[in-house]
């Protein structure tokens, strides 16, 4: 397993993952939700949702190919 460098800055409501490789996917964050407005593996849409105590709610994804 090798080492990664990975960053998350925020703009405002914004949030970019970065990695060693550049921009890896935008976040939109209001309050509970989180919405993917864009990413390098051309998928978009609601990311993850929290809800009240220690649960989230997070959308299936897609396996990999």
């Amino acid at each position: 397993m090798g080492l990664r460098y990975t960053r998350r800055p925020r703009i405002g409501p914004f949030h970019l993952n970065v990695s060693e490789h550049g921009v890896s996917s935008v976040t939109l964050k209001l309050g509970r939700v989180s919405w993917r407005v864009w990413s390098k593996q051309r998928t978009s849409g609601l990311s993850s949702v929290d809800l009240p105590g220690p649960f989230s709610y997070r959308r299936e994804g897609r396996s990999r190919r």
